[in-house]
């Protein structure tokens, strides 16, 4: 049984060049996961701090000198054999230019090639959150096309992604879809794999619990624009899921979704009546799971360093985010 697995907590490093390429290193083959890449780091020793033990780990591994970090993402993974808590940190600078001083291969890869290596379980969230935003905001209900298009141009393109939840099946949609292309936003449609397709979004973002369960081949030609197996087979893109639950979670990873909103993390006015879910269960629910997890559901963005540590990458709302657009 899980519980009487053995436990470890490894510290490991998002390190990128000028070009933007990633540092990644190969894993010996008689080792845990061998043969496989990796984000550098190693096992952190008892009651080392984590910027401290990355600093240790990276000269050891790579001879990179005076390492400052700052906090990427928490993963919890459970393994057939072991349990791991994995900080994963990025690497703000350092001195000296990384290279295998335990003779492992080193190599700098592109971001478009991190989905060719083949990573452990535990890293590919990692692999994902990489190419998101660390906000997806969401535009109030009741607002005006005009209104919409000026909170575009106001997002961080580099920081903030869209969720057109509200505007996926407007007349405005293909206007409002060109504007974030033409601005460099990741955009989020939600539940149509065509329209999604159509306009080029970053994201297909399927509603849990109210649509069809996954098929395995259904009927010849049948149109749905809510079937995850169809979004498989068409769209390109991010596919992302709506959770609020255990069973919601589970429905999103077997209809291969690498991300996820869970909410609501705490009580909000949009769903007065739905119970909230406080840190401790939000962090039980994402334990183990593979997906990147966004919480949504009364945060603002002063709560980052809290999603963090209990396993988001990052956060999704409203109000407080349509607002601090302005």
């Amino acid at each position: 049984m899980s519980e009487f697995l053995p436990e470890i907590v490894v510290v490991a490093a998002i390190i990128r060049d000028r070009e933007n390429r990633l540092c990644l290193s190969r894993r010996p083959e008689h080792k845990h996961q061998g043969g496989l890449w990796e984000f550098p780091g190693g096992k952190v020793e008892e009651g080392e701090p984590l910027d401290q033990a990355l600093v240790r780990e990276l000269d050891e591994e790579l001879g990179m000198k005076a390492a400052r970090s700052q906090p990427f993402m928490t993963v919890r993974h459970r393994y057939p054999d072991l349990r791991v808590t994995l900080h994963f940190r990025e690497v703000t600078a350092y001195t000296g230019e990384p290279h295998g001083r335990e003779g492992q291969p080193v190599e700098w890869v592109p971001l478009q090639e991190l989905s060719s290596r083949q990573f452990p379980a535990a890293n590919q969230p990692v692999v994902t959150a990489l190419k998101l935003p660390r906000q997806l905001v969401i535009p109030p209900e009741g607002l005006g096309y005009q209104d919409v298009l000026a909170g575009i141009d106001r997002l961080d393109p580099d920081s903030q992604g869209l969720y057109l939840r509200q505007w996926s099946q407007s007349d405005a949609l293909p206007e409002l879809a060109a504007r974030c292309r033409e601005r460099g936003v990741r955009f989020w449609i939600r539940d149509d794999a065509h329209l999604a397709t159509r306009e080029h979004a970053f994201g297909l973002h399927l509603t849990c619990g109210s649509g069809p369960s996954p098929r395995k081949g259904g009927e010849a030609g049948r149109q749905d624009p809510r079937d995850p197996e169809e979004a498989l087979q068409n769209f390109q893109g991010i596919l992302s899921a709506s959770c609020h639950n255990e069973a919601e979670i589970a429905q999103a990873v077997e209809w291969g979704a690498q991300m996820a909103t869970l909410s609501p993390v705490h009580a909000t006015p949009t769903h007065p009546d739905a119970p909230p879910l406080g840190w401790d269960r939000f962090r039980a629910l994402v334990e183990g799971k593979p997906l990147v997890f966004y919480a949504l559901g009364g945060v603002t963005p002063q709560d980052l360093d809290t999603a963090l540590h209990n396993g988001a990458f990052g956060l999704a709302g409203i109000r407080a985010f349509w607002i601090n657009n302005g």
